[in-house]
Formats: C-alpha cells, sequence, structure tokens
C-alpha cells in the first residue's frame, strides 16, 4: 500500500476515535448532572424533614446553582402521608 493511503486511513481513525471520545464524554458530563441534582434533592428533602446535617445522605447544594439547572428542584416541604385534621366520625 502507498503511503498516501495509510496516511488517509491513519487520519480517518484518529477522526473518527475523537468524535466517539467526545460523544462518551457528553454522556458522562449529562450523567453527572443528573447524578448532582439528585444528591441535592435528596439533601434538601431530609432537611425539610428536619434531619440533622451530620445524618442527612445526599449533599448540598454546593454549586449555587441547582434551582436554576436542576429540572422540578424546588424547596422541599414534608407532609404526613395522614390527613390534617384527623376526624373521626362515630
Amino acid at each position: 500500500m502507498p503511503t498516501r493511503t495509510l496516511s488517509l486511513i491513519a487520519l480517518a481513525a484518529i477522526i473518527g476515535s475523537m468524535i466517539v471520545a467526545s460523544k462518551l464524554d457528553a454522556s458522562d458530563k449529562e450523567r453527572m448532572h443528573r447524578k448532582y441534582c439528585q444528591e441535592v434533592a435528596v439533601w434538601e428533602a431530609e432537611k425539610a424533614r428536619g434531619i440533622d446535617p451530620l445524618d442527612r445522605t445526599g449533599h448540598p447544594d454546593y454549586r449555587g446553582n441547582a434551582a436554576e439547572v436542576c429540572p422540578g428542584m424546588r424547596p422541599a416541604a414534608f407532609s404526613p402521608s395522614y390527613p390534617s385534621p384527623l376526624l373521626v366520625q362515630f
């Protein structure tokens, strides 16, 4: 095979591997973003339930942007599973 053909094949392989690497990097970035939002949501939900910070799971919004970048992120409020007030009819 001529040297020019081998060079073109090598160039195509390099460009192809760079495209694949950029796609993998984008999916890793999206996965890390989702994980960050989930952990902040868990932290805020446990904060709303009054759990001590040392006993909470997840992590606080250390970037300070969860309200803007995490879909559905809103302050959590504790609501008991029973209606309030309890009405009993005899």
